[in-house]
Formats: C-alpha cells, structure tokens, sequence
C-alpha cells in the first residue's frame, strides 16, 4: 500500500519533470537555434539584412500549462455547488461513512495490522513486487493481459486499479512475507499430494441432506432400489449444483482431497474396500454406495461410484521434474493455509477500538476472566469479528489443523451394500 503509493507518486513526478524539462529546452532553442543564430553569434556591428526572416513570434501563453487540481481538505470547503448553494466535504464525508465506513474501516483496520507486522519484522513489499504479481495474475490466472485484468475488474466489480494493488495485492504479498518461514513440506506431504494428482480418481453422485436420520433413511431406500439413486438426488439432495444432474458430482474425488474425512471414507467403501478381505470378488464395483458420512455438523452425505478413472502410467514419483511440480503446488497451498492462520493470529493479539461501530477487541481477549462463548456466538465486547483482508480471504486454502468430524459409515446394523 504504502509503497504502492510512493512508488506511483515518485513515477508521476518524474514525468511531470520530465515534461517541464521538455518545455524548458524548447524554449531555450526557441529562443536561439531557430533564429538561425544567436545575437552573440553575429559579427560585431553587422545588421539584418532585408532577406533575413525575422525572428518567429513566440508567446509563453502557447506553452501548455500543468494545473494542479487540490480535493478540498477542510470539512466545510465546498465540494461542489448547485445553483449557488454549496454541498461542503464533510457531508460528502458523512455520507460515504454512513453507507460504506465500516466496510472500509475494517479493510483499514486489516492494512493496519499487517503493516505494523511488516515493520516489526524489518519487511516491506515493494511497488515493482506488486505490478510483477499484478501481472502474473492477469496471465497466469485470467489468462488476459494487464490491462484488460484491471479494466475488467474496474467494470465488472467496482475495484479500481489503485483498490486492487493496496486492498487485494499489497495484503497478499505481504501475508506471504510474514508466514513464509512457517511452511515446510514434509515426505508424507509429498506421497499424499502425488497420490491425489497421479492416483486413481473417483468418478461420484452425492445426495446430501442435513440430519443423520434423513440419511439413515434414504440410505435404506437405497438397499430396497439401488436404481433410484438419481431420483432420490433430484427429489431430496440440499446440493443445488449436483441436484439436477441426478446427484453427479462436475469433478472426480481424488485421493486426500479435502475435506480429507469425505475423500478417505469414499475411497475407502467405493474403491479400496476392507485391506483384510482377500477376496476379489468382494471389492467394491460401479453402483456401489456408502453409508452416510458426516461432513459437518449439520451435513451428511452419501456417494455412489459411477467410475473410476485409472491413473496414468509411466509417471515416476521420483523423476525430479514431477517432484518439483508436487512440492510447488504443496508449498502454495500450505503458505496459503499459513497466511490465513497468521492473520488470525494478528487479529487475536490486536487491540481494537472501533468508534464506529462501537465494538472493542481486547487483545487476546478469550484468556480475559469476562470472556464468554455461548455457542457460535461471542458476547465480549466484538462478536461480529473481523474479516480476512480481501487478498487472504480470496487466497486462502482449507486448513489442515482443522478437526473435522470423524468419518461415520452406516450404523453396524446398516452394512454397506454390495
């Protein structure tokens, strides 16, 4: 943000130079080259002949002039008028408060902190390192050059250019210097993540409802027509994007893909089956189903197999070039994970007083002897919260320290169907 800025002012200044030194040599050849020669240059006591051009008339109100144009500062300067009666900076002020100030005092807030943990930890990000990403966002991600980026973000979201490399880049950048040195990549990170992009991927239709005992029951309906599973997806599934395709998932389920207590509970009774049964007939086919699995509270799903696409051979899990390309995609996600965790942090240990709203964060609030948690709801003194910074948010990547709730097949009395 900050050196954004400077950055941006530091190059319009230049060019104004520039300009005014443009202008200045111009004059200055005005005045002597294009009079074919200087009066120091004539010979001492010669006139002007009659065939001589006169010198070209030349005028300073022919050079153009740089204004400056000042946003009024004072809160009762006027900001603009109509018909004569004045509407003065404060009540413009005023009003961006009331419809937009705590949207943008929390983006504030969020810039704060980060830049506060930039300077405690002898950081900085650069404007050159924000027009680089800038860029590489615009070719890598949207795939369109920088200009159409930014144009199309300016048309279609509301956020300018300037919005984008402080609000969105600058955050993101420096959240990736702070939490950088938390990231390590392990071996098992290495065989799970190949596993998931080399491995054998799952082919799946979900129906997904929101108690056990409606899960409990479709899954019996399932035992007695395993041929109505389409049907029972578009009549009963919560999953709007699946629904009415009959409960087709758009994308296979790879192996530790999160949530990791979904993708391992699907391998697992759709394509593994029980490690100890030798028996081959005894392997789960296409059409087999599980048992209800809890994906949150208050979800639960269960998948079909439709497929499985094997996986492809010749790739050498040793072969330096798919090694790196495994631990390049490990690393940005685990530095995604860390990001959002050390802003999390930031916020936890901030003390915050927010005028406008009236909320007040005391740092590291949960260990104070007031604090109390009923629920999902926070009765201190803050119990909205506050967001991510719109780059993290945007960034962020679920978090493997997050529990999620163990797997739950059908109860013991429901086996899986074969």
């Amino acid at each position: 943000m900050v050196a954004w800025t400077r950055g941006r002012r530091t190059r319009t200044i230049l060019f104004a130079l520039a300009g005014l030194g443009a202008f200045g040599a111009w004059e200055a050849t005005a005045q002597t080259g294009l009079t074919g020669r200087s009066k120091a240059a004539q010979p001492r006591g010669a006139a002007a002949t009659q065939d001589q051009a006169p010198p070209p008339s030349f005028r300073q109100s022919d050079i153009p002039k740089l204004e400056l144009k000042a946003i009024p500062v004072n809160p009762t300067d006027p900001i603009a008028t109509v018909n004569g009666e004045v509407i003065t900076r404060q009540q413009l002020s005023d009003e961006c408060v009331a419809r937009k100030g705590q949207e943008i005092l929390e983006t504030l807030i969020a810039r704060k902190l980060i830049d506060l943990a930039l300077r405690r930890n002898r950081l900085e990000v650069t404007a050159a390192e924000i027009d680089v990403e800038i860029d590489n966002v615009a070719k890598n991600v949207a795939h369109i050059s920088r200009e159409q980026w930014l144009a199309t973000l300016d048309k279609e979201r509301g956020i300018s250019p300037v919005q984008y490399a402080r609000d969105i880049i600058y955050p993101a950048l420096a959240l990736r210097k702070l939490a950088a040195g938390r990231v390590q990549v392990l071996d098992q990170d290495m065989k799970d993540s190949f596993e998931a992009q080399y491995g054998d991927k799952l082919r799946c239709r979900i129906i997904m409802v929101d108690t056990l005992p409606k899960a409990t029951q479709i899954w019996e309906e399932l035992r007695k027509n395993p041929a109505g599973f389409e049907k029972l997806a578009q009549e009963r599934s919560m999953d709007t994007g699946s629904r009415s395709l009959g409960g087709l998932l758009a994308e296979p389920i790879t192996r530790h893909a999160y949530p990791r207590n979904v993708s391992e509970a699907a391998f697992q009774q759709l394509v593994d089956g029980d490690p100890k049964d030798r028996d081959p007939s005894h392997k789960p086919n296409d059409g087999d189903f599980t048992g209800p699995i809890q994906v949150a509270e208050s979800t639960w799903i269960i998948l079909k197999r439709e497929g499985i696409i094997e996986a492809p051979q010749g790739v050498d899990a040793n072969d330096p070039r798919v090694r790196k390309g495994v631990h390049s995609m490990i690393y940005e996600v685990k530095l995604k994970e860390a990001m959002s965790e050390y802003f999390l942090e930031l916020m936890k240990q901030a003390a915050i007083d927010n005028k406008l709203t009236g909320h007040v964060k005391l740092a590291n609030e949960e260990e104070h002897p007031d604090h109390r948690v009923d629920g999902d709801v926070k009765l201190m003194s803050n119990p909205g919260g506050m967001p991510l910074p719109p780059g993290a948010a945007a960034n962020a990547a679920p978090r493997t320290g997050t529990k999620l709730p163990t797997p739950v097949s059908a109860p013991a009395d429901l086996p899986r169907r074969k």
